[in-house]
């Protein structure tokens, strides 16, 4: 007996096979799209908050520049009345909240970053004897919230 040469039959699993891996590389190269969208946007709202943060700081550099010539000035023209006359030329200034009840009287103002965040400045006035070092010390240069967060965490779960 005539042995029956085999017929290709396997057609149909190479196929199989093959449209397996085709739909392997196209959801692969749709995930690494997706990926590749979401690390733009991410990077593009990033590029955005140091933008406005740079800015902000550019504007509490320039304020700070505007309390260091009043110091100056106030200290210039009386060494002895120094933080009367500094405390008295600072009120005119829109935006400064000067404390000098305490010991160390201390200077604060906000720059607005965006709609959610401000950046805070705190001065600490050194003493009228130790000019060397400056009119002050930034004791803080931060972001904070523009406003208070009320979260909502409560589930309604049985009525």
């Amino acid at each position: 007996m005539k042995k029956q040469p085999y017929s290709i039959v396997n057609i149909g699993s190479v196929l199989l096979f093959m449209t397996f891996i085709v739909l392997c590389l196209v959801m692969f190269a749709t995930l690494s799209l997706s990926g590749a969208v979401s690390e733009y946007q991410y990077s593009q709202k990033l590029a955005k908050h140091n933008r406005d943060y740079y800015q902000a700081c550019g504007q509490a550099a320039e304020q700070l520049r505007d309390i260091d010539q009043i110091l100056g000035a106030a200290y210039v023209a009386s060494p002895r009345g120094y933080y009367k006359k500094a405390e008295s030329r600072l009120k005119e200034v829109d935006g400064l909240i000067a404390d000098f009840s305490k010991a160390a009287p201390a200077i604060t103002y906000e720059i607005p970053v965006n709609k959610s965040q401000s950046l805070q400045v705190v001065l600490t006035l050194n003493p009228p004897g130790h000019m060397k070092d400056g009119y002050y010390k930034i004791t803080a240069w931060k972001e904070i919230p523009s406003s208070l967060w009320n979260g909502d965490d409560k589930l309604n779960l049985i009525k």
